[in-house]
């Protein structure tokens, strides 16, 4: 019998730009769907810290998928806006509930962070994701993370239709653990 995979949740470091945009490249279509756009990309990402903020889930020591946070209007904000902005788990790696863990663990490192870092806080974190309506997958996970009541829709880049939702975070208590 042999044992489970070790998972673990992390925040990015510059050595892990290479797998997530190879992770990138094979999971969305579009300007980033070759692994030197997406490693461009991403790297500007990467060096925008603390504005975007990146975390990775390893799997028996292999990056399986990554996640990327981006704040909205400015880090001193008496209600902070944080975007998930993108979640990519490798194909190989697709099913095992990776998404909904790595989601989990690092909305509870971002509010850590924001508490720590922002003075001005005065109850809430507010976290949003957009959503391809279409992406029943990803729309799964975050439907289940990201409801509080608010949700909207738009339709950008042609004829993709976005669904939006939010999840209201109390800033002042412990994030759930669960």
């Amino acid at each position: 019998m042999s044992s489970p995979a070790t998972r673990i949740v992390r925040r990015a470091e510059e050595k892990d730009i290479l797998a997530m945009a190879a992770i990138n490249a094979s999971v969305f279509s579009g300007d980033r769907d070759n692994p030197e756009s997406a490693e461009k990309w991403m790297r500007c990402f990467f060096n925008a810290f603390p504005l975007y903020q990146y975390f990775v889930i390893e799997v028996d020591d292999s990056i399986a998928g990554y996640i990327g946070w981006q704040f909205h209007g400015g880090f001193l904000r008496s209600a902070p806006v944080i975007e998930l902005e993108q979640l990519g788990i490798s194909k190989n790696y697709q099913g095992q509930g990776l998404g909904p863990e790595l989601t989990d663990k690092s909305i509870s490192e971002v509010a850590k962070w924001c508490r720590k870092n922002n003075s001005r806080i005065e109850s809430h974190i507010y976290l949003i994701v957009w959503g391809y309506a279409h992406n029943f997958n990803a729309m799964k996970v975050y439907f289940e993370k990201f409801t509080d009541g608010v949700m909207g829709m738009r339709r950008q880049h042609g004829e993709r239709t976005e669904t939006m939702l939010r999840l209201k975070l109390p800033a002042l208590l412990p994030i759930r653990e669960e």
